[in-house]
């Protein structure tokens, strides 16, 4: 793995606020053409970051030291 473990669950984390952020304009906020363009930006971010989190597939090894 390219990220240590501790930063893999960070970003998966932060795809769920991602998504509930995501959820809440959709189906709570007024359409307007700025929360259309808020609602692209975090698909965009979301679609990024699972690329990113896709491509992560090499093996892991711990750091000899953790500073």
């Amino acid at each position: 793995m390219l990220h240590k473990i501790s930063q893999f669950c960070d970003k998966i984390d932060g795809l769920k606020r991602d998504a509930d952020t995501l959820r809440h304009l959709k189906y709570n906020t007024p359409k307007t053409p700025e929360r259309e363009v808020q609602i692209q930006g975090l698909i965009d971010q979301i679609q990024a970051d699972c690329m990113l989190l896709s491509r992560d597939r090499s093996s892991y090894t711990k750091p000899e030291s953790e500073d």
